[in-house]
């Protein structure tokens, strides 16, 4: 905020040196004044257009550009507006009233320039700026569903973060307990059967009342077909234990005991 308004402030300053221009005698003309600005305005545009089509999102270049592109139309429409009667005259023969031919052409380019882009037929062309633009990726945001189960039950409490893997992407998970014979203990989680969407990451906090050592059994289900994945558990003492990956299955899991 202090540096918006310092910046404000010798904006100020370099206009009230601008002031012994304006305060001369001689009328200012709207026309000029409109032509002036619409020409200054494309140009900025042009100039923040460029950034954009070799990828420079930045948000202060897609802030600008779009200001300006706002200030465009509306000073555009003041142009056209004092200079209609030439556009008039471009558009129609004065003394037949026919339409002219420019008027057809200008009209075809920009009805085929509209169609082909609303129909992605131009994509490549509007995608030919990646070549220039920085090689280094975005970094991808990653989404968790949080949820909660076995709140009033006795155990420890814990939290399952579960990060899925390009296959198990699209799988609903059910998280359950079981001893080291296989024997199911405990269901933390079952799988959402009215979940809509593709299911999300897995931030699960829950409490575990078996005691140490146990599985973990993850089962991811997708159309019918189930893949399960078992990881041990030697101890529930306090701290953060990290889940082995599983190809496809688990990108990344942890196990906070609290």
């Amino acid at each position: 905020m202090l540096e918006n308004f310092r910046l404000l402030s010798n904006l100020f300053l370099e206009t009230q040196k601008l002031l012994p221009i304006l305060k001369k005698n001689r009328p200012m003309k709207n026309k000029n004044l409109i032509s002036l600005t619409v020409a200054l305005a494309f140009v900025l545009l042009a100039m923040t257009g460029i950034l954009l089509f070799v990828k420079q999102k930045a948000h202060f270049i897609e802030m600008t550009h779009t200001i300006f592109g706002l200030l465009f139309i509306g000073f555009a429409i003041f142009h056209i507006l004092n200079n209609w009667d030439s556009i008039k005259a471009y558009s129609k023969d004065r003394k037949s009233g026919s339409i002219k031919k420019e008027l057809v052409v200008a009209s075809l380019i920009t009805g085929i320039i509209l169609v082909l882009s609303v129909t992605e037929v131009l994509e490549p062309v509007a995608e030919f700026g990646r070549i220039f633009a920085s090689g280094a990726k975005r970094p991808q945001t990653v989404n968790f569903a949080e949820k909660k189960t076995l709140d009033s039950t006795k155990g420890h409490a814990v939290v399952l973060l579960l990060q899925k893997g390009k296959e198990g992407s699209m799988a609903g998970v059910s998280v359950e307990v079981a001893d080291t014979t296989g024997k199911v203990l405990e269901t933390l989680l079952a799988a959402d059967k009215e979940m809509k969407g593709p299911p999300a990451n897995l931030l699960l906090q829950t409490k575990i009342a078996s005691a140490a050592p146990f599985d973990l059994i993850l089962t991811f289900t997708h159309e019918g077909k189930s893949n399960k994945v078992s990881r041990r558990v030697q101890s529930m003492d306090a701290g953060v234990l990290s889940l082995e990956k599983q190809e496809g299955l688990i990108e990344r899991a942890y196990l906070e005991i609290q």
